[in-house]
C-alpha cells in the first residue's frame, strides 16, 4: 500500500496547450496540467469570443470547445456550442413588446444535428395567434437556412451575426421585429445535447485566456520545471 502511494506521488504532471480547430485559425484557447493526455480528451473549454477576436462588442458571447485529441504537449478542441450570456438577453427586453423563444433540432448539409434556441422581440404587443405564426415561421426559416449550410459555415454566419440579421429581415414580412438573437446553439449527439452546460467535465483544471496570460509553446519546459 505504501509503495503504491509513493508510485502515485512520483508521477509527473505535464503542461498541455489547448488549441481551437482550423476554423478558428488554431488559436490558443487554454492550458492544463495533467498526468496523461487522455485526461484532457472530452473536457469542455469555455472561451469568451472577445478573447479570440479582440472585439469588445462580442464579449456577451461564450464559445464552448470540446477537446478531441491530445498528444506531444498539444491538444486540439472542436467547437460544440455557442451561447449568448443571459444578462445580455435580459437587457434587450422592454415593456410593450412580446418575447418569442423556441428550441428545436435541425440538421446541417454535412449531416450534423444542432439544437438551436432563437430569441425574438417584436416592436409591439402581438396577439396569441400572431405569436404562434411568428414562431412557426421562425423555426421553418432557420431549419431551411441551416439545411443549406455545413456546420463550419453555420458557425461563421453565427459569429458574424449574419444568420440573425437574415432571420430578422425574413420575418419582417410576418410582423415587425425589433431584435433577433440565437441565444444558444449546440451540437447534438445520439439524440441528446452534448454535456456543455455544467453537468459534464467542464473547464476542470483548465486555464483560459480570460483567466490570465497563457503560456507560449517555447515556455512550456520552464513552466514545468517551476511546477516541480
Amino acid at each position: 500500500m505504501v509503495e503504491q502511494k509513493q508510485a502515485l506521488k512520483a508521477v509527473k504532471k505535464k503542461w498541455f496547450l489547448i488549441y481551437a480547430s482550423k476554423s478558428f485559425d488554431e488559436a490558443l484557447i487554454g492550458e492544463s496540467l495533467v498526468v496523461s493526455p487522455s485526461e484532457l480528451v472530452g473536457r469542455i473549454v469555455t472561451v469568451n469570443l472577445m478573447s479570440l477576436t479582440d472585439d469588445i462588442r462580442q464579449q456577451h458571447i461564450n464559445l464552448k470547445f470540446k477537446v478531441a485529441a491530445a498528444e506531444n504537449d498539444r491538444a486540439t478542441a472542436e467547437l460544440v456550442a455557442f451561447e449568448v450570456m443571459p444578462a445580455a438577453i435580459k437587457r434587450l427586453v422592454r415593456r410593450g413588446i412580446d418575447r418569442i423563444d423556441a428550441s428545436f433540432i435541425c440538421e446541417t448539409s454535412d449531416g450534423k444535428k444542432i439544437r438551436i434556441k432563437p430569441f425574438l422581440l417584436t416592436k409591439a404587443y402581438a396577439g396569441g395567434m400572431i405569436i404562434k405564426g411568428i414562431r412557426k415561421a421562425l423555426m421553418e426559416h432557420i431549419a431551411s437556412e441551416v439545411k443549406k449550410l455545413t456546420f463550419d459555415d453555420l458557425v461563421k454566419l453565427l459569429l458574424a451575426n449574419k444568420l440573425q440579421t437574415g432571420i430578422k429581415s425574413a420575418l419582417k414580412k410576418v410582423y415587425p421585429i425589433k431584435s433577433c438573437e440565437i441565444k444558444y446553439a449546440c451540437l447534438v449527439s445520439k439524440g441528446a445535447a452534448l454535456e456543455v452546460s455544467g453537468e459534464g467535465v467542464e473547464d476542470a483544471g483548465i486555464q483560459t485566456a480570460q483567466d490570465g496570460g497563457l503560456t507560449e509553446p517555447k515556455d512550456l519546459a520552464s513552466k514545468e520545471d517551476k511546477q516541480e
